[in-house]
């Protein structure tokens, strides 16, 4: 009984913690105007590999800097990579991968840019990237009901463990007095 209540209390602290955790970034990302993007290849690493979460600040174009991490729209995509050089007259910035090679091929306009990296979380990004899809849907709501279905079990338990030791104590209290009237 003693394993089942240090386990439902180790699951349930996990459990709150990850809801802090989670609630406290969004709250974060919602207040401060940030947003929140998933690293999709490995163009960054190693600074942030692949299933990174990032955050992403807006700023302004002048306080943007070589060695800035940002993120900036592409083609209908989001794009991370590092500045390696900016043209404050056109308002344009040349960037590049960490693991590229060579710059890339087109400069980027200050009004493309959707903000600089403000913090990188490595994995949390593959639980981002499955939840959007059909399977990882399907995925969390099985997780959530196993979640609720042991949290139900434990409690059930708990319960006859206790009904089962009221009975006990009930029948050795009758015991006693029967004992005591025989003496």
């Amino acid at each position: 009984m003693k394993k089942i209540s240090i386990l439902k209390g180790v699951f349930s602290a996990v459990l709150y913690l990850l809801i802090l955790v989670l609630g406290a970034a969004i709250a974060a990302v919602l207040i401060f105007g940030m947003k929140l993007f998933c690293i999709q290849t490995g163009s960054m690493e190693p600074s942030y590999p692949v299933g990174t979460m990032i955050v992403v600040e807006p700023v302004s174009f002048d306080e943007l800097s070589e060695g800035d991490v940002i993120t900036f729209a592409s083609g209908g995509a989001a794009v991370t990579h590092r500045i390696v050089g900016i043209n404050k007259e056109t308002q344009q910035l040349t960037t590049k991968g960490d693991n590229n090679n060579v710059a890339d091929s087109s400069m980027v306009s200050y009004e493309n840019v959707i903000g600089r990296v403000k913090l990188g979380v490595p994995v949390i990004g593959y639980a981002v990237l499955l939840l959007g899809t059909g399977f990882g849907k399907i995925m969390a709501g099985i997780l959530i009901a196993a979640v609720i279905g042991v949290l139900v079990i434990l409690r059930l338990y708990r319960r006859y463990s206790n009904e089962e030791e009221q009975d006990e104590d009930k029948d050795d209290g009758g015991r006693d007095e029967a004992d005591k009237e025989k003496a």
